[in-house]
């Protein structure tokens, strides 16, 4: 949309910190109150308003985007949601393992096996791993521990973890940056390895060469995200 609005401003409340264009409180698309804890957060959020040009551009406001869906989509289905995550943990990337050539399984225990082992102690979560297309089914108890993990998440966490497992194909990845084990760009890179021996090997067309930077860009995304939500003034 054009843009028809001169000034940004953040405004305080007893509940947390909104938005003002042109003095008028700003809203989400599905009109609920746009507000945040966190003022780093807003303050963020108002940069994206403020460097805005003629046109407003969602893709340049992902912090503005993140907020908007926490309020708008994950406060009203969270329990669907939580449960499509938790579904991660089914299929988690990490625990499944090429069965050759023998470099890339060297690169996959080097690069996963560190994480599944931190995941038990710090998410309570021992996962299985198998090799080649052999099907795995995880304990339950691992199952349980991830989704109780998950719902201790607020809205803007949820969020944010939600965008990283679906980056990079595992819930231990997105757990790992959210939790400080790991930077996001290492995420990204452990979530390749597969994909990166076969480039190795035969190169990279253009079309997953988009798709990877545009999953890097959501994934760093989502890191600053958690890193703004942690902040609580």
């Amino acid at each position: 949309m054009k843009r028809r609005y001169k000034t940004v401003e953040i405004v305080e409340s007893g509940s947390g910190y909104g938005i003002s264009l042109d003095g008028k409180p700003m809203r989400t698309p599905a009109g609920n109150r746009f507000e945040v804890r966190q003022r780093p957060l807003a303050e963020a959020i108002a940069e994206e308003w403020r460097a805005q040009q003629d046109k407003v551009d969602p893709h340049t406001m992902p912090m503005t985007r993140f907020v908007a869906t926490a309020l708008d989509r994950i406060a009203v289905e969270r329990d669907r949601i939580a449960r499509d995550l938790a579904a991660f943990a089914e299929t988690d990337l990490l625990c499944h393992r090429a069965d050759r050539p023998e470099e890339l399984i060297e690169r996959q225990r080097q690069g996963w096996q560190p994480l599944l082992d931190w995941a038990v102690e710090a998410l309570g979560a021992r996962f299985e791993i198998a090799t080649g297309v052999m099907p795995l089914n995880q304990p339950e108890a691992t199952l349980a521990a991830i989704r109780a993990r998950i719902d201790d998440l607020d809205d803007l966490e949820l969020a944010g973890v939600q965008t990283l497992a679906g980056g990079t194909g595992s819930i231990v990845l997105a757990f790992a940056v959210f939790l400080g084990r790991i930077g996001w760009e290492e995420a990204h890179r452990l979530s390749r390895l597969d994909e990166d021996h076969q480039i190795e090997r035969w190169g990279e067309d253009p079309e997953a060469a988009e798709r990877r930077i545009a999953v890097h860009a959501d994934l760093g995304d989502a890191a600053r995200l958690l890193s703004l939500v942690r902040v609580r003034h």
